[in-house]
């Protein structure tokens, strides 16, 4: 069982709650938690078919589009109402 740890950039640290919520639901085996480093995930669980480098791909996406949805919510809200 292999772990990784990503460092978050601090544009996107406020991101990293629902990022985790959204990367646990799509790997279920994994675990996921915020690290003790400041801006810092932790990701246990890795087995052998996994890629870390992958891993690492996917979750940055997911914070990415976590921010995007976050930054366009108010946009949103005026396009189609609340």
């Amino acid at each position: 069982m292999n772990s990784i740890t990503i460092k978050i950039p601090d544009s996107f640290k406020s991101y990293i709650d629902a990022s985790i919520v959204r990367a646990s639901y799509l790997f279920p085996e994994l675990k996921i938690h915020i690290s003790e480093e400041p801006s810092s995930v932790d990701i246990s669980g890795l087995n052998e078919s996994m890629d870390a480098e992958n891993i690492k791909k996917e979750f940055f996406n997911i914070l990415y589009r976590e921010r995007i949805y976050s930054e366009t919510l108010t946009i949103r809200r005026t396009i189609y109402g609340d």
